[in-house]
């Protein structure tokens, strides 16, 4: 016996979703446990396995369709009609009409007509990761040429997709039409972060605040208000503009995940209550005359 596995993931004419893929990993799981043979064929312009356009039928005696909907399509039929010398399966799908069972063997049905049963991603385990919450920075103008804002935001989003990483922007803009911002819909979201990634001086501020590692990226060239945010708070993961690319931030993230920078956490915020203190005082004479 010899598997193939596809789905949605399988074609270069659709776009699957994450649920497709975890619903092949846990049909994939199985086949590792009971010993049996068999590829995965995935788009390829997703670059992870075969392109199953480009293997030998003859070579498989299963093929397994799993996740999503099923109905006699083009693509579907395609896939089908080049194995039809397989016994061919669907797993863990929506059946959205008789034409599209017909062309499987056996189904078992995620959802059809008076059946519907729970999805094979409530049973995965993927292994847990750090999540980051990234702030850009807009072109900063004001800065002329000075300004790398554009090149910094682009290494590090095309860091973040390289690698994978889970993460999520911290919008700082209080308007963002139609609606308000406030400040504890961004606060609560750097809480739930583990570290945050930051082209802005409030990020780098209220991720120390929160106690959160901060890679601050300094855009402009030489150093500008970010620079000397994390020099007044004494934070020392700072990375200029022009050094800001995936060998760097790979290093960087490691540095900030490693436990070792709790007192320049401690450190930086002991730092900010001063200052607030200094500055309450320095507005208290003021007021007085």
């Amino acid at each position: 016996m010899r598997v193939l596995v596809t789905g949605w993931f399988s074609f270069d004419e659709v776009i699957a979703t994450v649920g497709d893929d975890l619903g092949a990993e846990v049909v994939s799981g199985w086949l590792r446990e009971l010993d049996v043979d068999h590829t995965v064929a995935w788009a390829p312009f997703l670059m992870r396995g075969p392109n199953w356009r480009e293997l030998d039928p003859a070579d498989f005696t299963h093929l397994v369709f799993v996740s999503g909907p099923i109905s006699d399509t083009p693509l579907l039929r395609e896939l089908t009609d080049a194995f039809a010398g397989a016994t061919r399966w669907a797993v863990n799908v929506s059946v959205v009409s008789d034409a599209g069972r017909a062309l499987f063997h056996q189904v078992w049905e995620r959802d059809a007509p008076g059946v519907a049963r729970p999805d094979l991603a409530m049973a995965t385990t993927t292994p847990d990761v750090p999540v980051l919450a990234v702030a850009f920075a807009p072109p900063q103008e004001e800065y002329g040429d000075r300004s790398r804002a554009v090149e910094v935001r682009a290494a590090i989003e095309g860091w973040l997709g390289a690698r994978a990483i889970p993460w999520f922007e911290l919008t700082m803009d209080s308007f963002e039409k139609p609606h308000e911002r406030f400040p504890l819909q961004v606060e609560a979201l750097i809480r739930r972060a583990d570290a945050v990634v930051s082209m802005r001086l409030h990020a780098l501020v209220l991720g120390l605040a929160h106690g959160k590692p901060v890679i601050a990226c300094d855009a402009i060239v030489g150093g500008a208000k970010v620079t000397a945010q994390a020099g007044a708070l004494g934070w020392p993961l700072v990375v200029p503009g022009d050094q800001v690319d995936a060998h760097t931030l790979d290093a960087a993230l490691e540095h900030a995940l490693s436990g070792t920078l709790t007192d320049a956490i401690a450190g930086a915020q002991q730092r900010g209550a001063a200052a607030n203190a200094q500055a309450r005082e320095w507005l208290s004479r003021q007021l007085q005359g």
